[in-house]
């Protein structure tokens, strides 16, 4: 029963470290001249390698879970329920969707609600793909327009060549 309880948790922890890894402060940095954004499933890992030994060990990985089960048992029984998985999951994209948001009212520096080709350049892989996600072609990319192209962007910044610069 230990064995079942352990792969229920674990499996949707793997779902949500990507998400996880990617929600926390400053994950839309620049990176360094030369290096490419890191993908979700590296950063989890690093996060994951608490001593950054190039390994996870079975400490560290149970470390890890742990963590991320005492921030879904919300009620603290020492139990997730799928309720309790949801609304952790849910919680994740909105923070994902909050942080989108600022990223693009801040592009936004006319404050019309959409992004021209000049207010784009604060986010060149956007801009890199404008005519793509510009799916109106009316010279504006509006914030639908924006997390619609969420997959479009995300497959971008691990490309490299399309644009010297990959913050989005």
């Amino acid at each position: 029963m230990k064995k079942k309880i352990g792969i229920y948790v674990a499996a949707p922890g793997f779902l949500l470290m990507a998400a996880f890894a990617h929600a926390g402060p400053g994950m839309c940095q620049e990176p360094v001249p030369g290096q490419a954004m890191e993908k979700a499933e590296d950063l989890a890992f690093k996060k994951m390698d608490a001593n950054g030994d190039g390994v996870v060990s079975k400490n560290e990985f149970n470390e890890f879970n742990a963590r991320h089960f005492k921030e879904m048992d919300a009620n603290k029984d020492g139990k997730v329920t799928r309720e309790e998985m949801n609304a952790s999951a849910s919680k994740v994209i909105r923070n994902g969707l909050t942080h989108l948001e600022e990223r693009f009212a801040a592009a936004d520096t006319d404050h019309d609600g959409g992004l021209d080709r000049k207010e784009a350049e604060a986010m060149p892989v956007m801009l890199a793909y404008f005519d793509e996600i510009d799916t109106d072609k009316n010279g504006k990319i509006t914030r639908e327009e924006y997390l619609a192209a969420m997959p479009l962007l995300h497959r971008a910044k691990n490309i490299g060549p399309k644009v010297k610069d990959q913050s989005l």
